[in-house]
């Protein structure tokens, strides 16, 4: 992970970012924003040659699965464009357009973005989709986009929509998501049917999914920045407060979020294997 926030859980702790995103409590829908850094979130990280070469494959073999632009989008890429070549982390394309495509196959991170005169999702690059198709996702509003998420609308919804709408130029934040997952794929894009969790999961297969969400503003919109990380759940036992926090938001998850997450089946066997693996509290 780059951007200066570094999560990935090494053999003797556990990122204080890991920690604040797993506080005490139950499961709740949160917009909990702190400032963040697009220049460094988007640049090249120790696993950009493999990344790209993964963004490269998908973009090639399946360009209308991984990579939309609405009519209104073209004019907010190019806006992306100036703002990546600015960084230097990428290069004018000499052959080829500006087109979002080109611009992903350089670029490590995932993206969206927001048109603010509608707020729809104008065009995006996702190569790792938390379970989600970029395809159904362009030309709809964030309100649209939210409301198949049990709950979140009405927790949250206006808060993020005038959150987005005031983003303006050079102003930036930064955010996650997480959800557990069979594999430590970064590609869960619905058409590959990936392994569902069921009653036969076992620890070995169990990753913690953390989506990093960066926000920053553009001419007319909004970039959003996309990095998967997947850990596996069993190094989390490594500390007692962040193990138990895991444990009580998948207990306290209400039924219709777990169903969302495609983890309803699994919940009470999750539990079992991190109760076997390290006992939880009580």
């Amino acid at each position: 992970m780059n951007s200066g926030e570094h999560w990935q859980v090494g053999c003797d702790s556990i990122s204080p970012n890991l920690k604040k995103l797993f506080g005490s409590g139950g499961f709740e829908w949160s917009f909990k924003m702190r400032p963040g850094d697009a220049e460094s979130f988007f640049a090249p990280t120790a696993a950009t040659e493999d990344l790209l070469a993964e963004r490269q494959r998908r973009i090639h073999n399946h360009p209308d699965r991984y990579v939309a632009v609405s009519s209104a989008g073209h004019k907010l890429v190019e806006s992306v464009w100036e703002l990546a070549l600015g960084w230097g982390q990428v290069v004018e394309p000499v052959d080829a357009v500006r087109d979002l495509a080109n611009l992903s196959c350089q670029w490590e991170a995932d993206l969206l973005i927001l048109d603010q005169q509608t707020m729809t999702f104008a065009a995006g690059a996702v190569c790792f989709p938390s379970s989600w198709s970029l395809e159904k996702r362009i030309g709809q509003t964030i309100d649209d986009v939210h409301a198949v998420v049990p709950g979140l609308n009405p927790q949250i919804g206006k808060m993020i929509t005038r959150y987005l709408s005031a983003l303006r130029p050079g102003k930036t934040s930064r955010r996650e998501n997480w959800s557990v997952t069979r594999s430590p794929e970064l590609d869960y894009h619905p058409a590959l049917q990936r392994q569902k969790l069921d009653q036969t999961v076992t620890m070995d297969e169990l990753s913690l999914r953390v989506e990093h969400q960066l926000f920053t503003g553009i001419s007319a919109g909004v970039l959003m920045g996309l990095r998967v990380e997947a850990i596996p759940i069993k190094i989390l036992a490594q500390d007692r407060a962040v193990w138990n926090a895991v444990a009580e938001k998948i207990r306290t998850m209400p039924d219709e979020v777990a169903d969302y997450k495609a983890m309803q089946s699994a919940v009470s066997r999750i539990l079992e294997e991190m109760d076997a693996f390290s006992p939880l509290d009580e």
